[in-house]
């Protein structure tokens, strides 16, 4: 009787102690309060041409999507692109990957094509068929990701797991495909064609999900729309057309301005593409598609990567200070806000994470600047190449030593190349003829400028982390602040000043500690950031999780 006791005691003690074993073990497995349950969807939002003074400028005007991200998210206020060319391409390509041009191999958004002889797009595939949808005519070249030499994000989640579905969307092809990389489910632009494409990099065929929103949702709807500001116009700073905007052609800078316009038949689809009724259609593209794939909604880990374009039309055209740009701003938090909504519906709050950054900034207008006084100016391209031409005809003999110059890059001729890379003494010419060129701060030619990644002269190091070889041209032309290479535009950026290298970082979701973060950081660190919390590698990158914003888990 007493063993029988100690043995059913000894039994029960035995139950027991499995019973609390098996408690704590779905307690460890289990998230608690504190520790976030790792997302189903990771989210990429860039706004092209958001210089991150606008963060703080204009957010009285906010009252959803950026209001939420400014205060309820982790938000980086000291975020620097760290090298020389910004603009689109090197940008996302840079926030797709976690990696620097000098790594990607995305330099910028054209360059010379030594072996064609001619200027390409980043993304310009001959071996790449367009895709339309609706009845817009094929592109004559495709847009891929062959020239991308690091996986984005999206491309290692696919390779890790088979069944995540990627959709990346925006109104240019350069920009969706360096979010998406080099396949996805449904990767969609807005051609020049005047029609939403895919590519047979993406699709053999039009995708079913696109074509329904497209064929639902046609572009022509706003036809007769008219663009004029959103809010009583005392609420925005500054003065309506101030001094060197100009708007496109088609407007001019004072609002309102129809989007019908006026011109041809296609003027239309570029003031649209230009306004903010373009990033309205995105947003709800974005939406939809989330809804349609079930992206966050299965037991695999889904992306979506979505840029916002009308901003750098707009900043491209009226310059930062513009009413025109406040406005977009103004809209854009809406677009937001409802997007983000959507995903709170859809996805659910906690399933979801977001990693919001810039492709680069924008420069202030510089005729406006000259009239406050300010050294400004624009040196052009042609400018650049015909002082080059000069001092090179004069120095060896008549030409051509210069085939093209893109930006920061002057490239030679294959002659003058094979010439240079004989004796470096042959570009002092080049160097000292741009060098005394009005605006222009740097010249140097790029030879070994791969192996100056970490040079303590912060022109060259940047100058270094834009460079790769076979790529960047022979010579690096660095303009002063405040001075732009266009005419073509009001105002455009590319350089290495803080108004084109600083931009926002954002980290929102439940798996950060919001509030104001002064570490050093770079857009670099959103794939990284956002591959940490669902345990994907990112190996042979330059970005770096930004730990002090994740919670413990």
């Amino acid at each position: 009787m007493v063993k029988l006791f100690i043995r059913n005691n000894k039994a029960r003690r035995v139950a027991l102690v499995a019973a609390a074993l098996s408690l704590l073990s779905v307690a460890i497995q289990q998230p608690s309060a504190q520790t976030p349950a790792a997302p189903k969807l990771l989210v990429i939002v860039v706004v092209d041409q958001l210089r991150f003074d606008y963060l703080d400028r204009y957010k009285s005007l906010w009252t959803a999507g950026l209001k939420r991200l400014t205060t309820e998210a982790a938000v980086f206020e000291r975020a620097y692109y760290p090298y020389l060319n910004t603009v689109t391409c090197s940008g996302h390509a840079t926030i797709g990957t976690g990696a620097l041009p000098a790594t990607h191999g995305v330099i910028m958004n054209e360059w010379w094509q030594r072996g064609q002889k001619r200027r390409m797009s980043c993304t310009d595939d001959p071996a790449i068929v367009s895709v339309p949808y609706g009845s817009g005519a094929a592109e004559r070249i495709g847009h891929s990701a062959h020239r991308l030499r690091v996986p984005t994000l999206a491309d290692r989640l696919r390779a890790s797991t088979p069944d995540s579905r990627v959709v990346a969307l925006s109104m240019k092809p350069r920009s969706t495909v360096m979010l998406a990389g080099h396949a996805g489910t449904a990767v969609t632009w807005f051609a020049d064609s005047n029609t939403w494409a895919t590519s047979s990099a993406f699709a053999a065929q039009p995708v079913a999900p696109v074509q329904a929103f497209v064929t639902a949702n046609p572009v022509e709807r706003d036809s007769n729309v008219t663009w004029d500001r959103m809010l009583d116009p005392a609420r925005y700073t500054g003065v309506d057309a101030g001094i060197g905007e100009r708007g496109p052609a088609g407007w001019n800078a004072l609002f309102p301005h129809p989007l019908q316009g006026s011109g041809s038949g296609n003027r239309f689809f570029d003031l649209w593409e230009r306004s903010p009724f373009s990033d309205v259609y995105l947003g709800k593209m974005a939406a939809q598609l989330v809804r349609d794939y079930q992206l966050g909604q299965r037991d695999v880990v889904d992306f979506l990567g979505v840029s916002f374009s009308a901003l750098d039309y707009v900043g491209h055209d009226f310059g930062p200070n513009s009413h025109e740009v406040q406005d977009t701003l103004a809209r854009l938090d809406r677009t937001l806000g409802d997007l983000f909504t959507a995903l709170d519906a859809t996805v659910g709050r906690d399933r979801y994470v977001v990693g919001l950054s810039a492709d680069h900034g924008v420069a202030d207008i510089p005729e406006a600047n000259t009239a406050a006084g300010r050294d400004a100016g624009r040196v052009l391209n042609a400018d650049i190449r015909r002082v080059g031409e000069d001092a090179m005809t004069a120095a060896h003999g008549v030409g051509p030593h210069i085939a093209h110059v893109e930006y920061t890059n002057v490239y030679l001729t294959d002659a003058a190349r094979g010439r240079a890379a004989a004796s470096p003494a042959y570009l002092a010419p080049l160097v000292r003829a741009l060098s005394a060129t009005p605006g222009v701060q740097r010249v140097f030619p790029s030879a070994g400028l791969e192996a100056r990644r970490m040079s303590s002269d912060p022109i060259e190091r940047a100058a270094a982390l834009s460079h790769f070889p076979g790529e960047s041209g022979e010579v690096v032309v660095v303009l002063k602040p405040n001075w732009i290479g266009t005419d073509t535009s009001t105002t455009t950026h590319g350089s290495l000043q803080p108004y084109d290298q600083h931009v926002p970082v954002i980290f929102m979701g439940t798996a950060f500690k919001p509030g104001r973060y002064t570490h050093p950081a770079s857009p670099a660190d959103v794939a990284p950031t956002l591959a940490v919390l669902v345990g994907l590698p990112m190996p042979g990158i330059d970005g770096q999780v930004r730990r002090e914003a994740l919670k413990p888990r």
